[in-house]
């Protein structure tokens, strides 16, 4: 992008065409479970004809990116499909080129440059092959496979695809047939800062809202609007723990009671109490807040969390599963401490107490 003839596609540069819909693929996830990501302002499956600007100053060897934000609390993704934008400024099909898929985990600032996480995937490296893209419309690259996982301890992630091949121009004339964004006409930058990137030979990985080559600012001359790249992940939820801390109340814990559980990967626990007398039934007791951390056991007060009762009628061991996951709102890292109790003549105060549990959420 920063060739000296570069300043020549002011007038080229942003192109106006028309995105056919019945050759815009990859407009939704495959599993309607998962989470869909987008930037542009293209509607997610579009109706009729849309504007929208090929950017025709991208170069071989330069790359396009579009940076996804993460909601807070937000699990592990698996991005299980990629798509971009690649048109020709007639709308015309049949013309093609060839990309790198890259994929980054995380992205920080200093002074407005980016710098991006590690990078958690390479199409070239993963398969020795370059992705293939097709105008006019919108592309999709099935990531499903390789188990593509982003979020892992940050608050972004980045898209990009790097043009390999592109034999519709050159460098000093322009791609009459390149990746496009959704601008479609009007005045100023309408570019959403720290959004859509660009790897600009020379400079490395710019702000495409405000990146300047040859002194000229690419958006709105020569750059508009936000790069149609799109991404389908599902949440991935963490393995979390479940720790037996024992029990020090003297003369409460029974050790026929004893408590086990297991935590899968989405969240969902089940807990379990085994030497529970067959003629009783009991409580199982929860705090989610760490008033009596660290805990080893130590009473869970009625009312301070909350209790659900031991199935009945009553048998000899105890399940309470919870296929739901932890309870909503608790931050992920969150301790769950856990007790369960049942009627016991022969207790101090007619009860005994199982180990504690401590439920540390994915």
């Amino acid at each position: 992008m920063p060739s000296p003839s570069f300043a020549s596609l002011l007038l080229s540069g942003l192109v106006s065409v028309a995105l056919l819909s019945s050759s815009s693929a990859a407009q939704t996830c495959d599993d309607p479970t998962d989470n869909f990501w987008k930037n542009d302002t293209l509607a997610q499956v579009p109706s009729g004809s849309v504007g929208v600007s090929i950017i025709q100053g991208l170069c071989e060897g330069e790359a396009l990116a579009q940076v996804f934000t993460l909601p807070g609390g937000s699990p592990k993704q698996k991005l299980n499909k990629v798509s971009v934008g690649f048109g020709h400024v007639t709308g015309a099909g049949g013309f093609n080129a060839t990309a790198n898929v890259e994929i980054y985990d995380g992205i920080s600032w200093a002074g407005g440059i980016p710098t991006l996480g590690p990078k958690v995937f390479d199409l070239n490296t993963a398969t020795a092959s370059d992705a293939q893209v097709f105008s006019h419309g919108v592309n999709e690259v099935d990531l499903s496979a390789f188990n593509v996982e982003v979020g892992d301890g940050t608050n972004a992630f980045v898209v990009a695809f790097r043009s390999n091949i592109n034999p519709n121009g050159s460098c000093a004339g322009g791609y009459p047939a390149n990746y496009f964004t959704d601008y479609s006409g009007g005045g100023g930058c309408q570019t959403i800062p720290q959004t859509s990137l660009i790897d600009v030979a020379g400079q490395g990985w710019r702000d495409a809202s405000t990146v300047t080559v040859l002194g000229f600012p690419l958006c709105p001359l020569f750059f508009n609007g936000n790069w149609v790249i799109r991404a389908c992940s599902e949440d991935v939820g963490g393995v979390g723990q479940i720790v037996d801390v024992g029990n020090n109340l003297t003369g409460f814990f029974a050790p026929e009671l004893s408590g086990t559980g297991s935590l899968a990967a989405n969240g969902s626990f089940t807990l379990s109490f085994t030497g529970m007398p067959i003629s009783t039934s009991g409580f199982f007791f929860f705090d989610l807040v760490s008033l009596f951390a660290p805990f080893k056991g130590g009473v869970l007060v009625p009312g301070v969390g909350f209790m659900i009762n031991f199935p009945t009628p009553p048998q000899v061991f105890a399940t309470v599963d919870f296929p739901a996951g932890m309870p909503p709102g608790v931050p992920m890292g969150t301790s769950i401490w856990a007790q369960g109790w049942f009627p016991d003549a022969g207790g101090p105060v007619g009860a005994s107490a199982s180990n504690g549990l401590q439920l540390i959420t994915p």
